[in-house]
């Protein structure tokens, strides 16, 4: 299954740090921007409708010389984050 954020947030470097700020609709859904750190960032600009957690994950692993365990937990939690905020969507992919 393939991890695709939701229209409608914008990726913005603020200072030395990054955040998700919500445009036109999702303005009203979302009580302020969502502050990522490295990993967090790192996730989030993969989550283009063609990877699934697996592949980010293994990605993450060898970018951040993290070990499979952490960096799938690191992926499962931020994951968990985004579908309790209503910013992620999820494909099937092509048969």
């Amino acid at each position: 299954m393939n991890l695709r954020t939701k229209s409608g947030f914008v990726l913005r470097e603020v200072g030395e740090g990054t955040v998700l700020v919500p445009t036109g609709e999702r303005v009203v859904d979302m009580n302020g921007m969502v502050i990522l750190n490295d990993t967090a960032k790192f996730i989030w600009e993969r989550l283009d409708g063609s990877r699934s957690a697996q592949s980010i994950a293994a990605e993450l692993e060898e970018t951040f010389e993290v070990t499979t365990d952490q960096a799938s937990e690191d992926v499962t939690d931020f994951l968990a984050e985004l579908e309790r905020l209503g910013m992620l969507e999820t494909e099937d992919a092509a048969d």
